[in-house]
């Protein structure tokens, strides 16, 4: 009798699919989180909840649906607040002195934007210090500075090139010639040798020569004559992400919207994931034509050669699963959320491009004038069919031209001044350029570049006790697990579990192993560069796509591992960190992670 033989070995899942770490990418680009004011008092960093609760547009907002079901109900956590254990959060006493604030592994500038548009809340001097592993990150972070700063161009003109160059692969040919021009300037800026009004603000004394040689060599790459074929290049990604799957991608990114971004920011649309999963577009605004390589999303990574070295391989290395709406576009003031989240016939009547629109423009006007920024006044026809929309009142008063010279008066140049203006070597000192004077928002404020390793950098002497804030990126805390023996593996776990032991329930870790508490503070690095009542804020992984909600739930109890070990008190325990069941079903892992708060906080004590 013949018999048929059938390969009946299982394969790795890797040699057939993806896990998604691939398709998140060597260096992140843009956060995975909402923007958010770290020295006032932003309602927007305790949230919990999805951002996916909609409003009738019939009638009137109601808060209340704001606060669903509690999931939570029946855990055992009584958490610091009601103990009385949580220290009260501190900032410098005297108003002269900045409030110093360290953002790592942010991927993105949304955090100083928000902070420095309400400075003038409570009037306080803000120094920055910006910490990233990667210098291509660095430098996106000078040219949204710069751009944000260019008061030459409108609010909405701003606003318009700053989403653009923000979030997408490709932009328009305005926004790339921008680009290529502001680069150079950047060069010169990196080598102590320029005027621009932003080196009033940005410091890199911080960095060393060989980092700022880096970042020259990045800012080059943005020539407009530079070649980089993104489109290929995001097109080699995505082939290497679904594999076999490519051809039916489009049902798998049905799959990843459904499952993991609809629950948690349903105002983000299907057409606009699709749209960007596709090609890279995250943002487009009227008419324009998005055609043309965005040169700031290049970046090196580490490969082998075909002999077996290690060499830098230059391409377009960031995020194609995760897209850069979390940042700005699925969260907004309260006093205009009610009316920007209203929903007919199941569908919202505003998307994630429009909130964005409308945040960055409040943030840029209150950045300019000192004034909060809000919609309009109600009016009934928003709520009668067919609900006429708040921002239409906002873009027709934009759309107003202003006319503005295009050739300033220029003073001549006599042949002494042409003489003196020869520099060393016979060269000819750069032509003056008469920059725009920065936003008034930016006075008194101060922006530190940082790079390296952030364990030796924070060790140093000059960074003891210096942070009033700290905002640490998810994908930035490997460091902190490292020095604390919490990596994956590391025989150094004080939580590892026995190899016979199986744990029925993962409590927090003040309720699971108080007796640790504070017992690593001298081995953790950013322990001892807070001061006394800093507020360290973690970013979870709530709005990342594609990781199981296990993993995610996983996440929080290492960040509150790492927060109790260093003797730091988190806030709203209860939902920053659920307990875990070992045996779990994905939904209601899933439902506890929804409704989790957006970051986990922790509190310094005096």
């Amino acid at each position: 009798m013949a018999m048929i033989s059938v390969d009946r070995s299982v394969g790795r899942p890797q040699d057939y699919a993806s896990d998604g770490t691939d398709a998140v990418g060597f260096l992140q680009f843009w956060g995975n989180s909402p923007a958010l004011d770290l020295v006032g008092d932003d309602v927007q960093a305790a949230a919990f909840g999805p951002a996916a609760i909609g409003t009738s547009p019939g009638g009137v907002y109601d808060k209340k649906q704001e606060q669903p079901e509690d999931p939570f109900e029946g855990m055992e956590a009584e958490s610091p607040e009601v103990a009385g254990e949580l220290p009260e959060p501190r900032l410098p006493e005297g108003t002269d002195e900045p409030v110093n604030i360290l953002i790592t592994g942010g991927a993105d500038i949304r955090h100083v934007l928000k902070t420095v548009s309400r400075r003038r809340r409570h009037g306080r001097k803000l120094r920055f210090f910006l910490h990233e592993s990667h210098h291509e990150v660095l430098a996106r972070s000078v040219l949204s500075l710069q751009l944000l700063n260019n008061t030459s161009m409108n609010v909405r003109e701003r606003m318009e090139t700053f989403l653009s160059l923000y979030g997408n692969t490709l932009v328009r040919e305005k926004d790339s010639l921008y680009l290529s021009e502001i680069a150079k300037e950047f060069v010169e800026m990196v080598a102590d040798d320029s005027e621009h009004p932003l080196t009033k603000i940005l410091d890199l004394s911080h960095l060393k020569f060989k980092d700022r040689d880096i970042l020259a060599d990045v800012f080059k790459g943005w020539d407009k004559n530079v070649p980089f074929d993104i489109e290929a290049l995001r097109d080699q990604r995505c082939r290497g992400y679904y594999r076999e799957r490519y051809d039916c991608r489009k049902n798998l990114m049905d799959w990843d919207y459904t499952t993991y971004i609809k629950q948690c920011a349903g105002i983000i649309h299907w057409y606009h994931y699709k749209e960007f999963c596709f090609s890279g577009v995250a943002y487009e605004t009227r008419l324009a034509s998005y055609n043309t390589p965005n040169r700031s999303l290049a970046s090196y990574t580490e490969a082998k050669s075909s002999s077996g070295g290690l060499c830098q391989v230059r391409g377009f290395w960031g995020d194609i699963i995760n897209t850069p709406y979390h940042g700005f576009g699925t969260t907004a003031d309260p006093e205009d959320k009610g009316r920007l989240w209203k929903i007919s016939s199941g569908m919202y009547k505003h998307h994630e491009t429009d909130i964005a629109e409308f945040n960055v423009t409040a943030y840029l006007s209150e950045m300019d004038s000192g004034t909060p920024f809000h919609l309009p006044p109600e009016k009934p026809e928003e709520h009668v069919y067919p609900y006429e929309s708040p921002l239409e009142e906002l873009r027709a008063a934009d759309s107003r031209i202003e006319e503005v010279s295009e050739d300033p008066e220029k003073t001549p140049e006599d042949a002494e001044t042409t003489q003196k203006s020869r520099g060393r070597r016979g060269r000819k000192e750069k032509k003056k350029t008469d920059w725009p004077p920065l936003s008034p928002g930016f006075e008194d404020v101060e922006v530190v570049l940082l790079t390296g390793g952030l364990n030796e950098l924070l060790r140093k002497p000059k960074y003891s006790k210096l942070f009033h804030r700290a905002f640490v990126g998810a994908m930035g805390c490997m460091p902190l697990f490292e020095e604390l023996g919490l990596s994956s593996g590391s025989k150094d776990d004080p939580f590892r579990c026995e190899p016979d032991e199986i744990k029925r329930i993962l409590r927090p870790p003040r309720l699971e192993k108080p007796e640790l508490c504070g017992q690593r503070a001298d081995r953790c690095s950013l322990a001892a560069a807070l001061a006394p009542g800093a507020v360290v804020t973690f970013e979870s992984m709530k709005y990342q796509a594609h990781f199981e909600a296990m993993a995610r739930l996983s996440l929080r109890h290492r960040l509150a591992q790492v927060g109790h070990l260093a003797g730091w008190k988190v806030v709203d325990e209860k939902r920053a960190v659920p307990q875990i069941e070992h045996d779990m079903k994905d939904t209601r892992a899933r439902e506890l992670d929804k409704h989790a708060t957006d970051f986990v906080r922790f509190v310094v004590p005096p």
